[in-house]
């Protein structure tokens, strides 16, 4: 089988790969914006949803723990013939002060939902941008692959004119094939990972996985510099949902401890009583009655060693995400600094320098002062930078996605 034969069965593998990519790119709706992306997971997203709901039920519980019990009304029959009857009403009365602790508990549970939905979003969204920008990323690698390949057709051509006439070697011809080879097993590779990172973004966008993503293909890869270990700590402290859904855990449990002392006190009952006697006077009486909490060494002390052991156990939780918040700021903007000063070094001089190697070299070989390997290997590189660059870019823009998550909000730059 002749080389040329050879090269065109692989060129035909490629435009066929390159097509039925194009296709799946190609439908669909306008390019999915990050911000319409995060909108839609937000707006859609099913455990969002969850924790939005119970958050609703929680909001529905202080005015049902807060408010006194309805009245009970009974009526008493009195003989078989009815000459008598008796109606009565009581009202149970918690001792002051247990009423409003109990909804002063579940006002505070409430909130701590509502933030936890707060934080479920903070999550969620990035998440989202996270695996946006890798999708990104994997189009800009394939579309510095596609490139590449057109390169690479360029120096086998002149490979092979200059093998026709006898300046060149027929071992340069093959190292092109055999270059060309080694990207489409790229190719194939990325179109794979891509697939996976769309079908992943789809379950947070809550879509059938195989719902085709088109992206735009220009992006601001500006990427900022960010505020000082110190400062971000700070907004984070008083920002992030995650601590004050917290602090309003260790006010519900603070609650419930004052509730459970209050059990050491009685509870009442109010009553009031109207009799009917057919041929007596009419009897009216009022009731009063009230609990006696004889075993306070038993229920009482155990129910107040328990929320005061629930209460601890929130202080040591809210003292333990303090403590692995500062880490987690830390090791995001770390990760966001080393990918934002690579992109830079990238775009900066590496890949300007690469450039000018290649179109150095490929001059030098077709006047026969670079030998092929040398030519391809500086091609080679050049296709590596150019991908890496855009790896950066995504991987910071990942790590900033982080950063904002942790911290709590977009205030986060300089």
């Amino acid at each position: 089988m002749s080389i040329r034969h050879i090269a065109f069965q692989w060129r035909s593998l490629i435009a066929g790969l390159l097509l039925w990519c194009g296709t799946v790119l190609a439908y669909g709706a306008a390019p999915l914006s990050i911000e319409a992306a995060v909108a839609q997971a937000l707006a859609a997203n099913p455990g969002l949803q969850q924790r939005r709901e119970q958050a609703v039920a929680s909001a529905a519980v202080p005015e049902q723990v807060g408010t006194l019990p309805d009245p009970w009304l009974t009526v008493t029959p009195g003989w078989a013939d009815m000459s008598q009857f008796k109606l009565g009403i009581t009202q149970a009365l918690p001792y002051p002060g247990k009423l409003s602790l109990a909804g002063e508990a579940a006002d505070h549970v409430a909130e701590a939902a509502r933030l936890e939905v707060d934080e479920g979003a903070l999550s969620l969204a990035a998440q989202v941008k996270q695996l946006w920008w890798r999708v990104f990323y994997l189009d800009r690698a394939m579309e510095i692959l596609r490139r590449n390949l057109g390169v690479l057709r360029q120096f086998i051509s002149v490979a092979e004119t200059r093998y026709r006439v006898g300046l060149g070697l027929q071992q340069d011809v093959l190292l092109a094939q055999l270059e060309l080879s080694k990207l489409m097993e790229t190719e194939i590779a990325l179109v794979a990972e891509r697939r996976s990172g769309e079908a992943r973004l789809n379950a947070l966008l809550y879509q059938p996985s195989a719902t085709p993503l088109v992206l735009p293909s220009q992006m601001d890869a500006s990427l900022p510099v960010l505020r000082d270990e110190g400062s971000l700590m700070e907004v984070a402290v008083q920002a992030r949902p995650l601590l004050a859904a917290q602090r309003q855990q260790v006010q519900a449990a603070a609650s419930q401890v004052e509730l459970a002392r209050k059990d050491y006190r009685p509870d009442f009952m109010l009553g009031a009583n109207y009799e009917w006697r057919e041929r007596a006077t009419d009897m009216k009486s009022i009731m009063f009655a009230m609990s006696l909490p004889l075993r306070s060494g038993s229920r009482q002390d155990r129910a107040l060693d328990q929320r005061n052991a629930e209460l601890l156990a929130q202080r040591y939780g809210l003292q333990d995400s303090e403590s692995r918040l500062a880490a987690e700021v830390a090791a995001a903007r770390a990760e966001y600094q080393r990918a934002r000063e690579q992109a830079r070094l990238l775009k900066g001089g590496i890949l300007p320098q690469a450039t000018q190697t290649v179109a150095s070299m490929l001059s030098g070989y077709q006047v026969g002062k670079v030998d092929f390997l040398n030519l391809s290997q500086a091609q080679i590189t050049l296709h590596d930078y150019e991908t890496r660059y855009w790896l950066m870019v995504s991987e910071a823009q990942a790590a900033l996605a982080r950063v904002i998550a942790t911290v709590g909000e977009e205030r986060v730059y300089e």
